[in-house]
């Protein structure tokens, strides 16, 4: 049962590709962006919710208190809309641009190495996450693309919600299964049923009133469990993805993101949430268990290289299965 509960192959992604810390030369900005004088900056610093945010304050625009009503209200023939998407465009393709160039990578580990070689090689990115929605997304995916002449840039029609289609298309069982998203800043949920075609989504749960010391540990995540355990009307197994990395269905032990220190919680996080964490909650076993980004990647297949990207609370990334074959 164990191997059935997460899912590994060669480059599950682990903390040294992530593009929240790759370095990213500032040269390669659009000459109106505000960043463009600093030496070096990082894809988090770039492209985020507080990039976005920074980026439409320090711009005067009207809606910058809140990065949800903009993407709501995003205009692409409205010049100041266009020009914050111009600049966030740019500072994406220059985070692709770096990835794909290799220079970080290329002298680093196995997996540096090969995580370097699929991006050359990748024909296809699918964007996803909180700031991939409505009209904004689509306008964003559309100018990433102009800037590549073998690139194609496809926005996900699930926004923020990939990840728990992901979850609910791989688990893809008969009986219903209930999806959880742990992100940086909430989790949402729902209930995937008919296979995964189908799901029903549950309100969403903000992250910040379980923190202790800025993390989620086990006993906040039991609480939130629970929290779910009491909007549903029947017992059920779990789909989960999370933000933070995994080696074989555990936390790797790095000093990023609020979910990490969980693996000092546990012996094992995929085993203890299925054998007890879950059960003790009034749930069923663990169906599955992912990177966020993983999560997402797993909604799309191809036939060739391709790269999943989330933009939310942070940057995340990972690679999309290749249609035909096993994870």
């Amino acid at each position: 049962m164990l191997n059935n509960l997460f899912i590994e192959h060669a480059l599950t992604m682990r903390p040294e590709g992530s593009l929240n810390h790759l370095p990213v030369n500032t040269l390669l900005l659009s000459p109106q962006d505000p960043l463009l004088n600093h030496k070096q900056v990082t894809g988090a610093t770039l492209v985020s919710r507080n990039a976005l945010l920074t980026l439409l304050s320090d711009s005067g625009h009207p809606l910058a208190h809140s990065v949800r009503q903009f993407l709501t209200e995003f205009d692409a023939n409205n010049p100041q809309d266009r020009a914050i998407l111009d600049i966030f465009a740019g500072r994406f393709t220059a985070i692709i641009k770096t990835a794909r160039g290799g220079d970080h990578w290329r002298c680093g580990s196995d997996f540096q190495q090969a995580l370097t070689r699929h991006w050359q090689q990748c024909q296809t990115l699918t964007i996803s996450g909180g700031l991939t929605s409505h009209q904004f997304g689509l306008s964003l995916a559309e100018r990433i693309e102009a800037n590549f002449a073998d690139l194609v840039v496809i926005s996900s029609p699930w926004g923020g919600l990939t990840a728990l289609y992901g979850l609910a298309q791989t688990v893809g069982q008969r009986d219903d299964l209930l999806v959880m998203d742990f992100g940086a800043t909430g989790v949402k949920r729902g209930i995937a049923r008919k296979y995964g075609n189908r799901l029903e989504l549950l309100p969403d749960l903000k992250v910040a009133p379980f923190k202790t010391d800025g993390l989620i540990r086990k006993e906040a995540l039991l609480e939130m469990f629970r929290n779910t355990r009491d909007m549903l009307d029947q017992s059920m197994p779990v789909a989960i993805s999370i933000a933070c990395y995994l080696h074989q269905g555990h936390p790797f032990d790095y000093h990023s993101g609020i979910y990490h220190r969980l693996g000092d919680d546990c012996h094992h996080l995929a085993t203890d949430l299925h054998e007890q964490w879950l059960p003790d909650c009034g749930l069923q076993g663990l169906a599955l268990l992912e990177h966020d980004s993983t999560a997402a990647a797993l909604a799309f297949r191809f036939k060739h290289p391709a790269m999943m990207v989330t933009l939310g609370t942070g940057l995340g990334s990972a690679p999309c299965p290749i249609s035909g074959t096993p994870e």
